[in-house]
């Protein structure tokens, strides 16, 4: 199977550049057999190309990754690292929820191929992704698409709608992140300004350049998947239609607004 699919790559219609590096679910073969039996690969970014697809169908490039987060990540910078918590390594030894995945930690050597094999195509693409939009554009918008189930650390804590993720505002302009900002709030969403997702690796990295910005865009599992439940360590399979349908409706102020871009 592919690993990675690029949709609109040579169509140079917007300077937009649309990543979506938590969505997969496939893992290789190796990795599954090690796993625990009961490892729980939970706080997938589930379902969110169906969701999203009016993006490419509207001309926007887009890179979905579909390898699994916890082969490798490509929303960190490489850390190679036999043990540690998922927010310090590459490639998990635990899971979300703290919990081992493994019976015992992972050779260099494992870690060292899952970079190459799942880390390092995603991040080689976006990164020709984003040159091809600069070399035609002489600037690009990159737009980084995740979802979350909570706050982490944070039960008591009734989380907003969607979490826009900028560094505070050092990878992309306030402006621009308040015009995001207002598109969705005029959609219905309540949005929080970079509490407590600031973006990840990939706004991060690519955001240093002047010539990128780039934002990172996170919706809660309730606007999409369901809304009447709690979200635990588990994994999903499937969502409610009518809420998933509605939901996507409600984001078409994304591509609206990205629209506008030139």
């Amino acid at each position: 199977m592919d690993l990675i699919t690029i949709q609109n790559q040579h169509t140079h219609r917007y300077p937009v550049v649309i990543s979506l590096p938590h969505s997969g679910t496939w893992l290789p073969d190796d990795m599954r057999q090690a796993l625990l039996p009961g490892a729980i690969l939970a706080n997938t970014d589930w379902f969110l190309p169906a969701l999203y697809d009016f993006l490419p169908a509207t001309g926007f490039t887009t890179l979905t990754n579909h390898v699994n987060r916890y082969a490798a990540d490509p929303n960190r910078s490489v850390i190679v690292a036999p043990a540690g918590s998922y927010q310090r390594t590459t490639v998990y030894q635990q899971n979300t929820f703290g919990h081992p995945l493994y019976a015992a930690p992972l050779s260099l050597p494992t870690i060292e191929h899952r970079l190459a094999a799942y880390y390092h195509p995603y991040r080689t693409a976006l990164q020709r992704l984003l040159a091809d939009k600069i070399a035609a554009f002489g600037h690009v918008t990159l737009i980084d698409l995740h979802s979350f189930a909570f706050y982490p650390g944070q039960p008591g804590i009734h989380p907003q709608d969607i979490v826009l993720g900028s560094e505070h505002d050092q990878t992309s302009s306030k402006a621009f992140r308040m015009q995001v900002t207002a598109a969705l709030t005029t959609a219905g969403f309540t949005v929080s300004d970079n509490y407590p997702f600031r973006g990840g690796d990939i706004t991060r990295h690519y955001g240093q350049d002047p010539r990128v910005t780039a934002l990172q865009i996170e919706l809660n599992y309730r606007c999409y998947i369901g809304n009447t439940r709690r979200y635990g360590e588990e994994e999903l399979t499937d969502y409610d239609p009518a809420l998933f349908a509605a939901a996507s409706r409600r984001l078409l102020a994304i591509k609206r607004l990205l629209e506008q871009i030139q």
